[in-house]
């Protein structure tokens, strides 16, 4: 059986209760859902003192001027249904229902789901198995079993979300010790396993802020993994723009759970403004094969992978053509 013990819950009312929580205990962490710290917590990956509880914090979806404001306490499930994001957001609609299975959507949140810990097969393993490899670079030890070297931590950003995000141009507003500021989901993810968040200690995420669409916007995302529900992705595909017709006035493609941080395609500009044929969406799965290169972090083949990308692009593509 895997325990957990060793630490103290509070639960919050309010951000700024929360952040006051944290400041109370160096060794605090935050829970919202608990769907992947938990489990984190019983195979010994982390060991916090004092769990800061902030799943009772408002949640929901609101608009502001020209954008549209989720709380990051919003339920991936709420999210999946609600009636504005699947209207005018109808990709993150679909990201948020491919996450895991319904009981977990019914506790997970938007927020969990932006600053999810980066996963390894290597990592994410029970105490007992990781001292019989004898640990990995992100946790105890001195050595990535992906790389075979010492130095890097490949392990990868898994979350559904973050690359419609990322391809609608999101932005973060934290909270943090040093007060309140606004981030860009972009300049949040850097190519580190171990620290792959732009964070100061003991920030929050309290709003995702999405630009509202313009006219003809048409996205979608596409997830590859094993079963249909559980499980983790193995590669992540959102493709976002504006079209009139089958001409992209502006295009947006992010592959997730290749590395640890995700991976906008550049070069997509030469295919905007003419409409989009077979050749020319031939040409943009050859540019995203180009680009994607997964580590071996997660399961399954890596060249596999890679070509799964290429392929969900030309899916995609040519479906949202019309």
């Amino acid at each position: 059986m895997l325990r957990m013990d060793g630490f103290v819950y509070r639960h919050a009312s309010s951000w700024e209760d929360a952040l006051a929580l944290w400041q109370s205990n160096p060794e605090a962490q935050y829970i919202a859902g608990g769907t992947d710290l938990l489990p984190n917590v019983k195979h010994g990956l982390f060991a916090p003192k004092l769990l800061v509880g902030i799943g009772g914090v408002p949640a929901g979806v609101r608009r502001e001027a020209e954008a549209i404001v989720i709380s990051a306490a919003t339920r991936l499930d709420d999210l999946a249904v609600d009636s504005s994001i699947r209207e005018h957001l109808a990709p993150l609609a679909q990201a948020a229902a491919l996450v895991a299975s319904p009981q977990l959507r019914a506790m997970a949140t938007l927020g969990g789901n932006v600053m999810l810990d980066t996963r390894c097969m290597y990592y994410n393993q029970t105490l007992f198995w990781r001292q019989a490899l004898g640990y990995c670079l992100k946790a105890e030890g001195t050595w990535c079993h992906v790389i075979a070297g010492p130095k890097t931590c490949v392990a990868s950003q898994s979350s559904d979300t973050v690359p419609v995000l990322l391809a609608l141009d999101a932005r973060l507003r934290l909270l943090g010790p040093e007060g309140r500021r606004e981030l860009s989901i972009r300049e949040l993810y850097q190519y580190n396993g171990m620290d792959h968040l732009r964070l100061t200690a003991g920030e929050l995420l309290t709003d995702v802020v999405i630009p509202t669409p313009g006219p003809g916007f048409r996205g979608s995302y596409s997830k590859l993994r094993t079963r249909d529900s559980i499980d983790f992705p193995q590669m992540g595909l959102a493709v976002c723009g504006q079209w009139e017709g089958s001409t992209p006035r502006t295009l947006e493609i992010v592959v997730g759970a290749v590395s640890p941080q995700p991976k906008p395609v550049r070069g997509l500009d030469a295919f905007v403004g003419a409409p989009l044929d077979d050749a020319a969406i031939g040409a943009i799965a050859d540019l995203v094969h180009k680009q994607t290169r997964p580590q071996g972090s997660v399961h399954g083949d890596s060249n596999w992978r890679r070509q799964m990308a290429a392929v969900f692009t030309r899916r995609a593509l040519t479906a949202l053509r019309g």
